[in-house]
């Protein structure tokens, strides 16, 4: 008998991350656009203006199961970089409860 516990699947055997363009509203997307300006006016580099979004799909079927929707470039890259640690590191069950995604499919064992 083999006293060797099985290795758990992770979660980055089943999703992947992408960004992608955020969906905003066209309210929502025309205060972004202005924060952008505003920003670039006073030396920034107006990327507020372009809304990004984390987006955590299924690899098997393409479905999405997380969608966060950031400020910035900046701050959607750095979710990238969390949310790719996070599935690399967690299981299936512990990535969805730590982010609050939703998976209708039952997991690949």
């Amino acid at each position: 008998m083999n006293s060797e516990e099985v290795p758990q699947p992770h979660a980055a055997d089943e999703y992947e991350v992408d960004l992608e363009k955020s969906n905003d509203g066209p309210v929502r997307a025309a205060a972004r656009w202005a924060a952008g300006l505003v920003d670039a006016f006073f030396g920034g580099d107006g990327s507020d203006a372009v809304g990004a979004a984390v987006v955590v799909h299924r690899i098997d079927n393409d479905a999405e199961v997380l969608r966060i929707n950031a400020g910035s470039i900046e701050e959607a890259e750095s979710l990238v970089a969390m949310v790719r640690s996070d599935l690399e590191d967690l299981g299936h069950d512990e990535f969805l409860d730590r982010w609050g995604g939703r998976d209708g499919a039952e997991p690949a064992h």
